[in-house]
């Protein structure tokens, strides 16, 4: 076969070309979704925060407890107000809002799945109000593990946290506590702010939070306590969600957290054949040699030539 000298003619180019895309367009639509890691458990915790989140609505609409509608227009129940006397920061609503779905919870049980945890291994979990409906996903993800987590609680929110002062996260767990959701108590709770002591929150609101710690017996640390408890148990594996500590908005780009539920790569991956893959990459491979290596052009046009000489 005669080699090729000098340039690939370009309608052999562009076939090419067409092949190549012809192939990408047979790979892209035979893409099957493929289940992602830990995808039961994930619906589980899923399914358990959406109960939750329904049984907060129910509690606040029962109780009186009135949903501002410019602000929480899908009446959740987990958004606040844009400040009250517990409110130690002033943030961003999207913030809050972007912290809304129940599918944090599979999130969560893949971090922690990551972190090697298994049933009955203890995790320190850090909490403040900031973020109510993160909170409860990440429960509902170690209750479906079967996790037994030390639980720090500080008191205080950002804006539109659990920042009513009727309406904590304390009242929050209470309640889902009382609709047998969960079975998980604060083990030592902080009044919060700034620096977890009450930095931002004035006297009054110090002492607010003191009463209500002690309305629900919890023992009130210190933040240098806190601190010791955890250089005690360094070993421990440890996750924090707080307004310093967490952006939902990030997350939610990172892990493409949608908010229809079982929705996303975290339960579901777009997977392309590995076989066609493979064939096509190789088909291509191969034909490009042959083009470079042979001058097709020669025998090509050599054969119209006959075919016109013939007809004639």
């Amino acid at each position: 076969m005669r080699k090729r000298v000098g340039k690939v003619n370009k309608f052999i180019l562009l076939f090419y070309a067409l092949l190549a895309i012809f192939f990408f367009f047979i790979l892209t639509i035979t893409i099957k979704d493929k289940e992602g890691k830990y995808l039961k458990e994930k619906k589980t915790a899923v399914l358990l925060a959406d109960s939750a989140f329904k049984i907060v609505k129910a509690y606040r609409l029962n109780n009186g407890i009135p949903f501002d509608i410019l602000n929480d227009p899908k009446e959740t129940g987990l958004i606040g107000v844009p400040y009250s006397i517990i409110t130690y920061e002033e943030v961003n609503l999207d913030l809050v809002k972007a912290s809304m779905t129940a599918n944090y919870a599979a999130l969560f049980v893949e971090l922690l799945k990551e972190k090697k945890l298994k049933e009955n291994d203890s995790l320190i979990v850090y909490l403040d109000g900031s973020f109510p409906a993160l909170n409860i996903s990440l429960l509902s993800a170690i209750k479906i593990l079967k996790i037994k987590p030390i639980i720090f609680l500080s008191v205080a929110s950002a804006s539109y946290g659990a920042n009513l002062p009727n309406f904590t996260f304390l009242e929050i767990l209470d309640t889902l506590n009382k609709a047998k959701i969960f079975e998980f108590y604060v083990d030592y709770a902080l009044i919060g702010g700034h620096d977890q002591m009450g930095s931002g929150l004035s006297f009054e609101a110090r002492e607010f939070i003191k009463e209500k710690v002690s309305f629900y017996k919890i023992k009130l640390i210190t933040k240098e306590e806190k601190d010791i408890f955890l250089a005690k148990f360094k070993n421990k594996p440890l996750i924090e969600i707080a307004y310093d500590k967490i952006n939902p908005k990030k997350l939610k780009e990172e892990y493409e957290i949608k908010e229809e539920l079982f929705k996303g790569r975290l339960f579901y991956e777009k997977r392309y054949s590995l076989f066609l893959t493979f064939c096509f990459l190789a088909i291509l491979l191969i034909l490009l040699y042959l083009i470079i290596k042979y001058d097709w052009e020669y025998y090509l046009l050599k054969k119209s030539e006959e075919i016109y000489k013939e007809g004639i």
